[in-house]
């Protein structure tokens, strides 16, 4: 469905649902094409991959082409729903990600190929409601804390938005595991920083996820080119488009 529109609002009269579409409608917009640098670090070692991205929130569906490094080059994603297909260059061979490997890690990182398969389904598949006012590294912040619904296949327990009460912006997405019924323990946290204004939107550059049982470890992502809400070719977003390895340009 259409993102909200990016409008003024009053924060008091904001409901939870009326936060989500709002977190979301500055991270996203209807569609948004990114070029980005994902930096991996852990105690042993660090590396660093740049990629393009083009997010058809619409329609759930996106398409993702690594640029660098050489060795990574080609490799591509295309997410149909919550069908992830995955090709890899080396061995011409384009590969349907099954359920048992939905929980691994996306190319090294902190990130998972369910993040990727599941990443437009915060608004249909959670209740959302009004956390308490707090601040998050000195900024006002509005929160919401969202359950998912019976039916919704979900990997975690409960999630947290926070935005500046101010613009709105992004500030930080924690997720939560449930070990025991009704005792929730945050797992990781993804920190939003350096805004800039992209199209009436205070659109964060910098996206770092600290999985916290990891100590030593996050994945960085570094903003270097965004735009929304444009129209796609939809042989984008085919399985011809993903063996097209040479779609780098």
């Amino acid at each position: 469905k259409p993102r909200r529109a990016n409008v003024a609002v009053d924060p008091d009269s904001l409901s939870a649902q009326e936060l989500v579409d709002r977190f979301e409608d500055i991270l996203r917009g209807n569609t948004s094409y990114i070029v980005a640098e994902m930096t991996i670090t852990t105690p042993r070692w660090q590396r660093s991959l740049r990629f393009r991205s083009w997010d058809d929130g619409v329609n759930d569906r996106n398409f993702i082409r690594i640029l660098a490094p050489k060795k990574d080059r080609g490799t591509g994603f295309l997410r149909l729903e919550r069908t992830l297909w995955t090709y890899l260059p080396r061995v011409e061979r384009t590969t349907r990600i099954p359920p048992s490997m939905m929980m691994q890690s996306w190319m090294g990182s902190d990130l998972t190929n369910d993040d990727i398969a599941r990443e437009s389904s915060v608004a249909d598949d959670y209740d959302a409601a009004n956390l308490p006012p707090r601040e998050i590294a000195g900024v006002p912040a509005l929160g919401v804390e969202l359950f998912p619904k019976p039916e919704a296949p979900i990997v975690w327990a409960k999630l947290e938005l926070w935005a500046s009460a101010e613009t709105f912006a992004p500030l930080q997405q924690d997720y939560y595991d449930e070990p025991r019924p009704g005792e929730f323990e945050r797992i990781r946290s993804l920190h939003f920083s350096e805004f800039r204004d992209v199209q009436g939107r205070p659109m964060p550059h910098r996206w770092r996820m600290e999985p916290l049982d990891k100590p030593g470890h996050q994945t960085e992502f570094r903003l270097e080119e965004i735009r929304f809400d444009l129209e796609f070719e939809e042989d984008i977003f085919t399985q011809a488009h993903l063996k097209r390895a040479e779609a780098v340009r």
